[in-house]
């Protein structure tokens, strides 16, 4: 790596810093603004409450990056890329001979790592915060535990759960309800008034075990394969958040519910996730490396409004996907392959083209 590749990151590197703290930190500030109503009527000392609200700032930090780390990448390219071509810093090097895409490949290469990074945040990070962030959503702005009602869940071997009340954070459910098949391949449901997770399986209050054409009998423990509260979760998950969940996440709740298209389509948006980075990059830098000025900031704005053109497209065809009216496939991925196809085959950087003429 050369003098200017390493001088290239580092301008790329102190844009994205603020840029990105820019933009998260107007989206929470907002969500803090919008919400503080209800966080001030929070019964708790202040220093608890503003503890609180801290943590819940700080766990939303993710989430709010991975919905658009892609955009905040093109950005910080456009603006780094600007820069060069305000400073004439682009001039030297391609007239040294070095080719356009080789002068800007060390950008092209950071996306690609950020790509990675903020896919790993998802599948790792992510899963485990967005609960933690939930709980004090609910405890923040309704001031009452977080819980979930008419959850239905399925387990591995079938069983269907259904929880009136389902309280994560104590692992209880309130009006119990499972359905599955006996020894003889009978049809049994479980009814209780409570159930709470004992670590095994879930400990009945008011238990009572019916099988059809048979007496009723008391049931003081139900276990089922994949019927834990961290399987109920993420049902909840897949039913009001999909958003929130990892690729290893939507695989589990495809293959309890075929049927999940939201899940399907989101497989695949996550697979082609890190290279968005990348694509938005290689339609935007074209229009940015000019060698006039204005060209070069007209370039920045037709920079940003593809990648625009981009997000609008992303969430169309999502939309269309889980509707039923796309394959999956083409749902989370199509952005991609659209544009992707068109920054592979249009790449011709404008300025690279008056200089030869």
């Amino acid at each position: 790596m050369g003098r200017f590749d390493r001088y290239l990151l580092a301008v790329f590197g102190r844009h994205l810093l603020v840029i990105g703290g820019a933009v998260l930190g107007t989206f929470l500030l907002l969500d803090l603004l919008g919400n503080s109503d209800e966080f001030a009527q929070v019964e708790a000392p202040s220093a608890a409450v503003a503890a609180d609200v801290a943590r819940y700032l700080a766990l939303k930090l993710p989430a709010v990056w991975l919905e658009f780390a892609p955009y905040l990448t093109l950005l910080a390219g456009l603006t780094t890329a600007l820069h060069l071509a305000r400073q004439r810093e682009w001039i030297p090097v391609l007239g040294a001979g070095r080719s356009a895409l080789r002068a800007v490949l060390p950008l092209l290469l950071a996306a690609l790592a950020l790509g990675a990074g903020t896919a790993g945040i998802r599948e790792t990070v992510q899963p485990r915060l967005a609960p933690l962030r939930m709980a004090l959503e609910w405890r923040l702005e309704d001031q009452r535990p977080w819980q979930m009602r008419q959850l239905l869940a399925r387990g591995r071997d079938g069983t269907r759960l259904l929880a009136g009340v389902f309280r994560p954070a104590a692992g209880e459910i309130e009006d119990f309800e499972a359905y599955g098949r006996g020894p003889g391949g009978e049809d049994v449901l479980v009814l209780a008034d409570r159930a709470r997770w004992d670590g095994g399986g879930w400990v009945l209050a008011g238990g009572r075990r019916v099988v059809p054409g048979r007496e009723t009998r008391p049931a003081e423990r139900f276990e089922a394969e994949g019927l834990a509260p961290a399987d109920l979760l993420r049902a909840a998950f897949a039913r009001v958040a999909p958003l929130e969940l990892s690729s290893a996440q939507l695989r589990e709740v495809l293959a309890r519910d075929p049927g999940h298209r939201q899940a399907a389509t989101l497989i695949w948006a996550w697979r082609a996730a890190p290279l968005a980075h990348l694509v938005l990059l290689l339609l935007g830098l074209p229009f940015v490396l000019r060698f006039d000025r204005r060209s070069a900031v007209e370039g920045l704005g037709l920079g940003l409004l593809l990648g625009l053109l981009y997000f609008v497209a992303e969430i169309v065809l999502r939309d269309l996907a889980g509707r039923g009216a796309l394959p999956p496939f083409w749902g989370g991925a199509g952005a991609l392959l659209l544009f992707g196809a068109w920054a592979v085959l249009g790449w011709r950087p404008p300025g690279t083209a008056r200089r030869s003429g």
